[in-house]
């Protein structure tokens, strides 16, 4: 690995050849991989600066502009590249300034939260603006709907296109959020490999969002209780920034279980249901990373004993 990165990381051409070649692989996959290509981008800040970055940029875009335009149309397909990459090199500019996850990782959830407040500023209610949308898919939601009733879960195909696109603002930022972070996660773990092994896994179980963010996060819950108990509704801008920082501290509370592992605080089981409380109950996840802003759980459990 480390003589591939060198490699890579060596002259611009090969950061670019590199980055078509993440976007070739990532393409059938999409968005699911989204975050290869700009691993890729961020490496190349971090190990040959923001000219070869930019170079590699251009790479996984012709390929992303290439695979999209005969479905979608050049602009379109120009703006997806675009929402594809740019996140990532910001993340990684970031990142290569700070040499620091966690600011990194504070900077890319303030940007997204910041986002869920404009395109609600510019475009309003998504239940309004994608209302075509709920339309155009009412057949699959028809079936969905008959799908859940036979489990007894009844709701109309209205309902189900609701709460879909209720959600839409707050999908969109936390994926960009989460496809930024991982590209940062993949870039800062190639460049460690080459450079200094061990560095991501530091880096990343000291990930800690900070107390801005922290009480940003008490802040907007307050919002959404008194708005739903004063007014009887629910405010949606409120609501998708809860929504995203929800996200962000349940990553911290897993490198929070990465680092006791580390430590030999925990065992591997725990690390295990960890993972699986994140499909069955997040919100607990979500305290756990909320509360070690004050409580600082790695400090406080792995803090070296004083001999006797």
């Amino acid at each position: 690995m480390r003589k591939l990165v060198e490699w890579v990381t060596a002259h611009p051409l090969r950061g670019f050849i590199a980055a078509g070649l993440a976007t070739f692989v990532a393409l059938p996959m999409l968005p699911v991989t989204a975050w290869l290509p700009g691993a890729c981008v961020v490496l190349m800040l971090l190990a040959a600066g923001p000219a070869a970055a930019g170079i590699a940029m251009l790479g996984a875009g012709l390929l992303l502009f290439w695979g999209f335009t005969p479905a979608t149309g050049m602009p379109v397909a120009a703006g997806i590249a675009v929402l594809v990459l740019a996140p990532a090199y910001l993340a990684g500019s970031v990142l290569a300034s700070s040499r620091s996850l966690s600011f990194t990782y504070q900077a890319a959830t303030l940007g997204a939260c910041l986002l869920v407040a404009a395109i609600h500023a510019l475009l309003g209610d998504p239940l309004e603006v994608l209302a075509p949308v709920v339309g155009y898919l009412a057949p699959m939601l028809e079936e969905t709907a008959a799908a859940l009733a036979r489990f007894g879960i009844e709701r109309s195909p209205q309902e189900l296109g609701e709460a879909t696109v209720r959600v839409a603002w707050a999908t969109l930022a936390w994926l960009i959020l989460l496809h930024a972070t991982l590209a940062a996660f993949g870039g800062l773990w190639a460049f460690g490999a080459a450079r200094e092994p061990g560095l991501f896994g530091r880096e990343f179980r000291e990930l800690r969002l900070g107390n801005f963010v922290s009480w940003l996060a008490i802040g907007v819950f307050a919002l959404t209780a008194a708005a739903s108990l004063l007014g009887g509704t629910r405010w949606q801008v409120a609501d998708d920034l809860l929504f995203v920082l929800a996200a962000a501290f349940l990553l911290q509370a897993l490198a929070i279980v990465h680092a006791l592992r580390e430590a030999q605080i925990i065992g591997l089981v725990p690390v295990v249901f960890a993972y699986l409380a994140i499909l069955v109950v997040p919100v607990a996840l979500v305290g756990v990373g909320l509360a070690d802003t004050w409580v600082r759980f790695r400090e406080r459990f792995t803090r070296p004993r004083t001999p006797n």
